[in-house]
């Protein structure tokens, strides 16, 4: 498990988590709640500490693991503090999602509706110095899928390096869209043509041409969230896939 040898007592034993929120729409954190019915059998071993949506907590505990959606706003004071404070209290930051792992819809934002015009300025947490050393894993997503989320915090109880390395992998990455899709997999010959990519693509932009086999790409629609690539059997080569 993922506390592996260490002589702890009942309580230490259960790995604590914490789920927080920046700038997004907070779909993620409901991915997040949605799993939970279907991982009753191992709760005993987690316990959720911290989540603007289920607690009532205002100080945040120290946590073994901290998951955080949305994107950071730099003009915002609030996001700055914050940051920082889970910096200091977590053992392992996981980013969750499109906008926290690559900047999502907030890549393409240029100034948000009243009364705070002035929040225009986002980034990813893939992208934060002060959390390099913390941020080990990106989970993407728009939101992620709830058995994905499941999977993953299985994967990580379990210390299962296999399926939590394409997850690393993807956090060292700045970007992933169906840009990335093209360049990397279409025009370097990796595609066989499955269609997984156009399954996975939340908003359509990516669609499958039966007359040449492959994807089309409509750039128009696509939020960045890196569905497509993560759901790609030939993508991230040659890291093992997550499974949807």
């Amino acid at each position: 498990m993922f506390f592996k040898d260490k002589v702890l007592n009942e309580e230490d034993l259960k790995l604590k988590i914490g789920f927080f929120h920046l700038s997004s729409c907070s779909g993620c954190q409901v991915a997040f709640l949605d799993m939970f019915e279907k991982i009753v059998e191992f709760l005993d071993t987690v316990e959720l500490v911290y989540s603007n949506m289920l607690t009532r907590k205002r100080e945040i505990p120290f946590l073994d693991v901290a998951f955080v959606e949305g994107a950071l706003c730099v003009e915002e004071n609030y996001h700055l503090r914050l940051i920082k404070e889970i910096n200091e209290k977590s053992k392992l930051i996981v980013s969750v999602g499109a906008c926290a792992s690559f900047g999502g819809v907030r890549r393409l934002s240029c100034g948000n509706q009243m009364p705070q015009p002035q929040h225009n300025s986002f980034i990813p947490l893939t992208e934060i110095e002060l959390i390099k050393n913390k941020l080990k894993y990106a989970i993407p997503g728009c939101p992620p899928n709830p058995s994905l989320l499941e999977n993953f915090l299985l994967a990580l109880l379990e210390l299962d390096y296999d399926f939590l390395q394409p997850f690393e992998f993807i956090a060292s990455s700045n970007d992933a869209s169906g840009f990335n899709l093209i360049s990397e997999v279409v025009n370097k010959g990796f595609c066989v043509g499955c269609g997984t990519c156009e399954t996975a693509c939340p908003t359509r932009a990516i669609s499958f041409s039966q007359s040449c086999g492959k994807p089309n790409f409509t750039p128009s629609t696509c939020v960045h969230c890196g569905s497509c690539l993560a759901a790609c059997p030939q993508s991230f080569k040659p890291y093992p896939q997550p499974t949807y």
